[in-house]
């Protein structure tokens, strides 16, 4: 399984972004430590009709926002598109 991984930046400093294909669970991994981004035992972390999900986390005094959108057909077989946006600013995008 191929699961979203991807870095950026937040204040200069290096921030990675992961979420695991088994649990569903995404995570922010900084210097600190990790910020988890959903709850992986809420149902509605796994099944929504909703094609773009947003999370919004604080990370090194920053806003960070990471936004999931999901193709429309065949979604577990396709790859989703992301977008980090940290303080309103988009600073990285990924494809996977």
């Amino acid at each position: 399984m191929n699961d979203p991984q991807f870095e950026f930046v937040v204040d200069g400093r290096p921030v990675a972004y992961r979420r695991n294909g088994m649990t569903g669970k995404p995570k922010i991994l900084t210097r600190g430590g990790e910020i988890p981004l959903d709850r992986v035992l809420d149902p509605f972390t796994h099944f929504s009709l909703r094609l773009s999900k947003a999370n919004t986390c604080r990370v090194y005094d920053s806003e960070v926002v990471v936004e999931k959108t999901r193709p429309l057909f065949l979604a577990a077989f396709r790859p989703s598109s992301f977008r980090v946006l940290v303080n309103g600013e988009l600073r990285a995008g990924h494809v996977g």
